[in-house]
């Protein structure tokens, strides 16, 4: 006969539920109090401390529920990478909204596709993709980033919004192709994104001071995953509009980093112009991506120059990075 342990008197049975009911806006909270003046996000030329992160997210969080969304609605996002797309993901995940991240190299008919896959109550757009936006959007409500909606969401209170989140509720939908047909919409959990980066964090140690360079897009998991990883350990994110070599060969002087990443296709480039610039690398742990594809000898020459190893990698969009694939 097996018998049940009664809960230890004095012991709140709800502290243990609470426990294993961690969401990601709740860990990023504990850097926003452990310490609010630390770095968050930065682009070229704005950036935000943790305390003025969570105040502006919050700030959209009530925006969003203002429009009618709540938790389990879907709110779509056309947008190459700026420090607005990281503020909508995580003020959607304040209020239990799923981001569906919309992949802007689509056609117009995949794009359609996509969206329509998801029912979104609304669809958030940059100025460079309003055109495709509107195209796609059906009897969706659009709205476009720019000092309109800066001031709307401005007007919204700060004031704390009590976290509505189940770990096993959806944060974000990534999509994916596979082989066959048109994208796929992989459904991503709160439990599922900190198990992720928990991934991320065994296989490639990391600690607050080594930043990420968000240029990769924001609708693939190689950013999304190790953005949120990033927020989550209290470091840095920097977010960049695509690749630029040289803008990367500066922050790489500038700037200490985790992980770097390198695409095959862009190693030699990104050589060149740290070359180039003839800066020291201020320091990297780990570079690269898919080192199968990557010549020995161009692999040989980054290593030495950023003083890094290099990453051999495998992922699916709906499972995240392999466990010991760095």
């Amino acid at each position: 006969m097996f018998s049940f342990m009664k809960p230890h008197q004095g012991i709140d049975a709800s502290l243990a539920y609470q426990s294993a009911g961690l969401t990601l806006s709740g860990l990023i909270d504990i850097q926003t109090c452990s310490a609010p003046d630390r770095l968050a996000l930065k682009d070229h030329d704005t950036q935000y401390t943790y305390a003025q992160l969570d105040r502006r997210t919050t700030r959209l969080a009530h925006y969003l529920a203002d429009q009618g969304l709540c938790r389990g609605d879907r709110v779509a996002v056309l947008s190459e990478n700026r420090l607005e797309y990281v503020e909508l993901l995580l003020a959607a995940a304040k209020i239990g909204v799923i981001a569906a991240c919309q992949n802007w190299r689509l056609s117009q008919t995949e794009l359609q596709h996509c969206v329509d896959l998801v029912s979104p109550k609304l669809l958030v757009a940059s100025p460079r993709n309003a055109q495709m936006a509107q195209a796609v959007c059906g009897d969706v409500p659009v709205v476009i980033w720019g000092a309109e909606m800066a001031r709307d969401i401005a007007a919204q209170p700060d004031s704390k919004i009590p976290d509505p989140c189940d770990p096993e509720d959806g944060i974000v939908i990534l999509y994916t192709s596979g082989t066959t047909g048109m994208p796929k919409g992989a459904l991503i959990s709160h439990r599922a994104e900190i198990a992720r980066a928990q991934i991320q964090m065994l296989d490639l140690p990391a600690n607050p001071e080594d930043a990420f360079v968000a240029w990769a897009p924001l609708f693939h998991m190689v950013s999304t995953d190790t953005v949120f990883k990033t927020l989550i350990l209290g470091g840095t994110v920097i977010v960049t509009d695509g690749f630029n070599a040289d803008e990367l060969a500066g922050i790489i002087a500038r700037e200490r980093l985790g992980r770097l990443t390198l695409m095959p296709g862009m190693i030699a480039q990104v050589v060149a112009a740290v070359r180039a610039k003839g800066s020291k690398v201020k320091g990297i742990k780990w570079i690269g991506a898919m080192a199968d594809l990557v010549p020995l000898d161009q692999i040989a020459e980054v290593t030495s120059l950023l003083n890094a190893p290099y990453l051999n990698t495998f992922g699916a969009t709906e499972t995240g990075l392999a466990p010991a694939s760095g």
